[in-house]
């Protein structure tokens, strides 16, 4: 689907998000605690440390940027634990809270940067400025009376800027393409609902499918009303896909499996050396107990896409599909600290019913960590199966007395290999240099207004807007001028997957998300075959 790229991009992504909090996953409640040490220790290391600081300040050669360094030394305690505990700074704490709670206050623009300027990539249905008159690709001159565009302002600054409290005004001055004058505007900030359940909606007459982005504060509720219309739709059959989905809160992920077991089944344990064993099990009354379930999995689905996986394949209550699982069996525990800072601690492992905890080794060191997951999708990539490198090979047992493995990561019970054919490289290729994204901005760009004027509806345009001919062979002339050389037979294979893609890419801009999702769903190579999977096998049941 949508992340056909490099396997370096996709690694860097997760790693980011790894090192950064966004994975911490099964979030614990919050909680404070005083972190001393003992006073004699305690005294001489603040004698050490103090000693160090005025050295630096009192001899250094430049400038120092006292906050940076020390937000560098709170992170650099934790380098010797486990690669996720970790210091997130009041920024990085701010920003990882909206990731989680759903939400935020703002205007509900998603932004993009092109050159030096800066320009509105999607406006969020929904949110403030759906409604008035802004569009995609329109760029954004200034931010009140700060220029934004054409001084190559950081991305970050300008949604900062952007961004405020509930109830405020922003001004905004906007350049769009044909018009002589500017357009301004006075947007009042209000709440942006960012969701995580990205796309819902029947494949077929009897089979819902769901995918959900991270597992957030809303997560649960969304689910639930998803899993509801489908029922209405005589839904039959689950999918739930978590491909890339690296993780979020353990209620979201304990709540979504609770609606899908039946009474008294273990969903998950946690236990640590300061924490005592914690048993989850699902409650009678869950909204989808009877039909078929699959969940589909990769290499980027992580802690509480695990935790979920873990529970359906253990209670043999549906079927995991794709490849296996990043392997993040770690709880943290968040302490806030008084500056709006927050240490993020590993405190528990966490089990599947089973007794499996799927955490990949760390004995190593954080780098190791990392390096030993590329060289494990490496592999993955070269073989059609990974029960060749299972790490643990100690055996355990479903609720129905399958066989299932441990650590490093879910395994799938259906193995989905990775795309390696030739014919697909010229493809990825085009996605990978950027040419059907910036082809995408630049109709949207020129024709976006009348798209919106001939299809007003996201409906209209998912089921009737259609890529030319002629707009396909001017994406194939762009990767031309990028150096592609073009290859016939991937043109003649996936033909209609790269006009569906470029299709995707102007109804995510002009739309929501969820016109990509509903447009790419049915050229999806992976769930086609899911989808097949589910047509020939029986449920699992005990």
């Amino acid at each position: 689907m949508r992340r056909r790229i490099k396997i370096s991009k996709a690694l860097l992504f997760i790693f980011i998000a790894l090192a950064m909090g966004m994975v911490l996953g099964v979030l614990m409640p919050k909680g404070n605690s005083s972190m001393g040490m003992g006073p004699m220790s305690g005294q001489m290391t603040n004698k050490k440390l103090q000693a160090i600081w005025n050295i630096i300040e009192k001899n250094y050669v430049d400038e120092i940027d006292y906050d940076t360094l020390m937000d560098q030394m709170y992170a650099a305690i934790f380098t010797n634990l486990d690669p996720h505990s970790s210091y997130l700074s009041a920024a990085e704490r701010e920003k990882e809270g909206e990731e989680l709670q759903g939400y935020f206050y703002g205007v509900g623009l998603v932004l993009r940067k092109r050159g030096d300027s800066v320009y509105v990539n999607q406006v969020v249905p929904g949110g403030p400025s759906d409604g008035v008159d802004v569009m995609a690709c329109d760029m954004i001159e200034s931010v009140d009376d700060t220029i934004v565009s054409g001084v190559d302002m950081n991305l970050d600054e300008v949604v900062k800027r952007i961004r405020g409290q509930q109830g405020s005004l922003v001004h905004l001055k906007l350049r769009r393409h044909g018009q002589q004058q500017p357009l301004e505007l006075d947007i009042r900030r209000g709440q942006v609902e960012m969701n995580s359940v990205v796309y819902s909606g029947m494949i077929d007459d009897s089979t819902g499918y769901v995918r959900i982005k991270i597992f957030g504060e809303s997560t649960y509720a969304e689910f639930c009303r998803a899993v509801s219309k489908l029922k209405d739709s005589k839904m039959k059959r689950l999918i739930i896909d978590l491909r890339d989905n690296s993780g979020g809160l353990m209620a979201a992920a304990t709540g979504i499996c609770d609606e899908l077991l039946p009474g008294k089944e273990m969903i998950v344990y946690t236990e640590g050396a300061h924490s005592k064993r914690r048993e989850l099990r699902s409650t009678p009354g869950g909204l989808f107990t009877e039909g078929k379930v699959l969940v589909m999995i990769n290499e980027y689905s992580a802690s509480a896409s695990e935790i979920v996986a873990g529970a359906i394949q253990d209670n043999d209550r549906g079927i995991i599909v794709g490849r296996r699982s990043f392997g993040k069996g770690l709880v943290q525990q968040p302490f806030d600290l008084p500056d709006g800072s927050s240490v993020w601690l590993t405190t528990s492992r966490y089990y599947t019913p089973s007794g499996r905890c799927i955490q990949r080794p760390y004995s190593g060191g954080t780098d190791e960590y990392y390096s030993d997951f590329i060289e494990q999708v490496n592999n993955e990539y070269l073989q059609d199966s990974v029960f060749g490198q299972v790490i643990d090979s100690t055996p355990y047992y479903t609720s129905g007395g399958r066989v299932v493995y441990g650590g490093g990561g879910i395994l799938p019970d259906y193995y989905i290999n990775y795309k390696t054919s030739e014919n697909v490289y010229y493809y990825n290729m085009l996605i990978n240099k950027g040419v059907v994204d910036q082809y995408a901005f630049d109709i949207v760009v020129r024709d976006g207004k009348n798209i919106k004027k001939q299809f007003p509806t996201e409906y209209s345009f998912v089921h009737r807007y259609t890529v030319s001919g002629a707009m396909f062979e001017e994406m194939l002339r762009r990767g031309d001028a990028e150096g592609l050389k073009r290859d016939p037979a991937c043109i003649n294979k996936y033909h209609e997957e790269m006009k569906s893609y470029l299709k995707g890419l102007i109804g995510d801009m002009l739309y929501s998300d969820a016109a990509f999702y509903a447009i790419e769903i049915p050229h999806d190579p992976d769930l086609k075959e899911a989808l097949q999977i589910l047509n020939t096998q029986k449920a699992i049941h005990k």
